[in-house]
């Protein structure tokens, strides 16, 4: 009979031996001989006519290599299955294995094989309680920031003007300029019109000048003040407008007469501008700032539920230490992945370690709190991504239709659900524990968002080969 014996290393992981005798594999080779004997096409033998010591000849050792082979890992998986063990990876042989001949005539009375298993200790879920209280930061300047939108879609809704008596820094001003030497035009110089926004103007004492000037007035200035941030090419290209086959050498100071001042007069805070921009439902500019601000809200609630997750993965995780079969992984990694140097493991198992605990915990999280996706959840999903590209009423069958294209996607489906599965943990634990909500300044909470965003892209490069192994 077959038998399987284990041996615990440490908490962590264990030696499994799996020991088959002749007896227990010579009715499956005996079978799996008969098989080929009866289907295989043999030169000068009629089809199921072959000779069995000429079957066994040909083909004997390697079906019993194969019979060996998946007999003792059906008794493994049986084995893991029944114990109950959180495997990690998969059963390693281990490198002190006995060597034996596969040789079907001379089989041996049995045959032991000894697996490293990492596994994962069983652990109770800590951290999930009203004890546990978590700030939630939100942004306390909303009634700033929906002015601000109110007063930039005024300015996207607004219509250009032709100012005559003055120059302000929100205006586009264009100058018939032409090129100087010295205190003169230069003879056959370069001319051109040249068109600028006051307020993009890199040198103050130039943007002074200029806002002393107004339509007719003539002015003289260098050519590389009026924009910040351009290589010589876009210089060439964008201010002077120099066609790109033209390499004449040109200099850097003009002098040109305002030809126009471009002004953008905001469009007034009345019925056509609240129908066109909000669609109906605000009549007023209260009204219009506290819808903004819906929309706002929603903005950062989404941002600050990021920051509140992840802070209940960086707390779950200092509460829920639990060990890891830190040898038998890096074993693991290098048997999955030759080209891996035992150097480049040793820098990045750290990390690879802590994103294999948050993994780890994330699923005895779901099973916790017995969360699942189903397939309407993601069909839902779907259905509003499509809504929200088109950004109108659409007929049900195009947004069905839509739906079974986008599911075709194995990669996003998988993905999506992943993120459905983050969502439904956020919402269990945020259930179980106690939350304080702190408002802070939306430049503050943007300030966090950018570190915890780079440092969570520093973290995920720390272990990508090992990471890119197991993918």
């Amino acid at each position: 009979m077959p038998s399987v014996q284990r041996k615990d290393i440490d908490n962590t992981s264990a030696l499994v031996t799996v020991t088959l005798t002749k007896d227990d594999l010579q009715p499956k080779i005996n079978a799996e001989l008969k098989r080929i004997k009866n289907k295989a096409a043999i030169k000068g033998f009629r089809p199921g006519h072959a000779p069995a010591e000429y079957i066994k000849r040909m083909y004997g050792s390697s079906i019993f290599g194969d019979v060996l082979g998946e007999m003792l890992s059906e008794h493994l998986t049986n084995f893991l299955r029944e114990s109950k063990l959180d495997v990690l990876g998969q059963p390693l042989p281990t490198e002190n294995q006995q060597r034996y001949s596969f040789k079907i005539d001379s089989m041996e009375d049995e045959y032991a094989v000894e697996y490293e298993v990492g596994f994962v200790p069983a652990f109770d879920i800590q951290g999930l309680g009203k004890d546990q209280t978590f700030e939630r930061l939100t942004a306390s300047n909303l009634d700033e920031l929906a002015q601000q939108d109110l007063e930039y879609a005024r300015k996207r809704m607004g219509k250009r003007s032709d100012a005559e008596s003055d120059i302000i820094e929100t205006d586009m001003v264009k100058i018939a300029a032409r090129e100087l030497d010295g205190d003169q035009p230069k003879a056959g110089g370069w001319e051109t019109s040249v068109s600028f926004l006051v307020n993009s103007v890199t040198d103050e004492n130039l943007k002074k000048e200029i806002l002393s000037k107004k339509k007719g007035d003539t002015l003289r200035f260098n050519a590389r003040l009026l924009e910040s941030g351009h290589d010589e090419e876009k210089y060439r290209k964008f201010i002077l407008n120099i066609p790109a086959e033209d390499d004449r050498a040109v200099g850097d100071w003009f002098e040109g007469v305002v030809e126009s001042v471009s002004r953008l007069e905001p469009a007034d805070l009345d019925e056509e501008f609240f129908n066109n921009y909000f669609g109906g439902g605000v009549t007023t500019p209260e009204e219009a700032i506290e819808q903004l601000k819906i929309r706002i809200r929603s903005f950062y609630d989404v941002r600050s539920n990021a920051l509140l997750m992840r802070e209940f993965q960086t707390r779950l995780l200092d509460l829920n230490r639990f060990d890891l079969p830190d040898t038998f992984l890096k074993r693991w990694l290098q048997y999955n992945n030759e080209s891996l140097q035992p150097e480049q493991i040793e820098a990045e198992y750290p990390a690879f370690a802590e994103n294999l605990r948050w993994s780890l915990l994330r699923d005895r999280l779901k099973e916790h709190f017995n969360i699942f996706v189903s397939d309407e959840d993601l069909r839902a999903e779907y259905a509003a991504r499509v809504r929200n590209y088109f950004q109108a009423e659409i007929p049900d069958h195009i947004i069905s239709s839509s739906v079974e294209r986008l599911m075709q996607d194995e990669k996003d489906v998988s993905e999506t659900e992943r993120q459905l599965e983050t969502d439904k943990i956020f919402e269990a634990i945020r259930a179980e524990i106690s939350i304080v909500e702190k408002a802070v300044h939306s430049d503050e909470l943007h300030r966090i968002l950018d570190e915890i965003t780079k440092k969570a892209q520093q973290e995920q490069a720390a272990d990508a080969s090992l990471r890119e192994t197991i993918e």
